[in-house]
């Protein structure tokens, strides 16, 4: 029997509006397929499952999830591909309104009401989009990513590749990471990071240090040095949490660790409140989390970032910036430009 060819069966599953998801994990070879021989909409609140799971932002438990019961997987070279040129005046019409809310959240900041805050938006890229090769080119582009196509005819068609690490569980291993500071990538790898986008990773790191030393003894939690991760087009501050050895609950780890400050705020339950009050978008999949989980013993979930949604218009892309006291407007509406890039070059 011929091997599955993954354009062939890609182009099948869209074309029978199955509920269906494709996946490469970070540094891998292997794309993977899960598929559904129906339309039934599955429901996880607590992880215990296998499959793949697809979380909203603003509820992320109960999640859907497609079972891996229809699992195939595909050892797949991609085709040379070097990228399009993209526009970097994207969305012109709605910038004043996303410095506004950035405004606003200084105001909020400068009051003490908010110590940070990731401020998001979205924006349609009116052009038809070919699935398979936006897919194949973002896992040509981005081998360092999670890239992933998700599609459920009782929900939404979602594509993206995130550079965010929400936990990885393996052989009792547990590992995350802080994310923040955004730079555009260059060729000599030299990079000035200023003060505001090191304070903001600082608190990030500060955050979920303290949120895993709420679940673990404070002396099984590692933390290594910030380094640069870099995520296609764009470059983060970094660093990798680890604790090894624990019994880890995964509800309540995910409860803890969702959302991120790395998409939501410092402190947490204030900063949703204030995107309820101020952003007026809603983020849908957009910094939910999604991965493949299998059981309790190995879980690789990641948040949505770089990701849109495949409308009939064409794309309708999702993108954010972190907001301190220190936040020129113009810098963080650049930020969300460049951020836009990443799905664009894609195309």
């Amino acid at each position: 029997m011929n091997k599955p060819d993954l354009e062939e069966v890609f182009n099948q599953l869209l074309s029978a509006d199955q509920a269906f998801v494709f996946y490469r994990l970070p540094k891998r070879k292997t794309v993977h397929c899960h598929f559904q021989q129906d339309t039934s909409l599955t429901h996880t609140d607590d992880l215990k499952i296998n499959g793949f799971v697809m979380s909203r932002f603003d509820s992320p438990l109960p999640s859907i999830y497609i079972s891996d019961k229809n699992h195939l997987q595909f050892e797949y070279k991609t085709q040379p591909f070097r990228g399009k040129e993209t526009v970097t005046n994207l969305d012109l019409e709605n910038k004043s309104s996303f410095i506004n809310v950035v405004n606003e959240t200084k105001k909020a900041i400068a009051s003490g009401r908010l110590k940070k805050l990731v401020v998001a938006r979205n924006v349609i890229k009116r052009e038809e989009v070919n699935a398979f090769q936006l897919f194949n080119h973002l896992l040509t582009l981005y081998p360092h990513a999670m890239v992933y196509f998700w599609h459920h005819p009782k929900t939404e068609t979602w594509v993206g590749a995130t550079p965010e690490l929400l936990f990885s569980l393996r052989s009792c291993r547990l590992t995350t990471m802080a994310l923040a500071g955004t730079l555009p990538h260059n060729t000599k790898e030299e990079y000035y990071w200023s003060d505001k986008e090191k304070t903001e990773q600082r608190w990030v790191r500060d955050t979920l240090q303290v949120d895993l030393e709420a679940l673990f003894p404070s002396a099984a939690v590692e933390c290594s040095e910030t380094f640069t991760l870099r995520a296609g087009n764009l470059v983060h501050l970094c660093n990798e949490l680890s604790v090894e050895g624990q019994n880890v609950n995964t509800t309540a780890l995910l409860k803890k660790l969702h959302p991120t400050p790395a998409v939501g705020g410092i402190p947490v339950g204030e900063g949703i409140r204030f995107l309820a009050e101020y952003e007026n978008l809603d983020r849908s999949y957009y910094a939910g989390f999604l991965g493949p989980v299998k059981g309790e013993r190995e879980i690789d979930l990641f948040v949505n970032l770089r990701c849109a949604q495949i409308i009939p218009e064409g794309l309708l892309l999702y993108m954010g910036a972190g907001i301190t006291q220190d936040s020129d407007p113009e810098k963080e509406w650049e930020e969300t430009q460049n951020k836009a890039k990443t799905l664009l070059a894609a195309l």
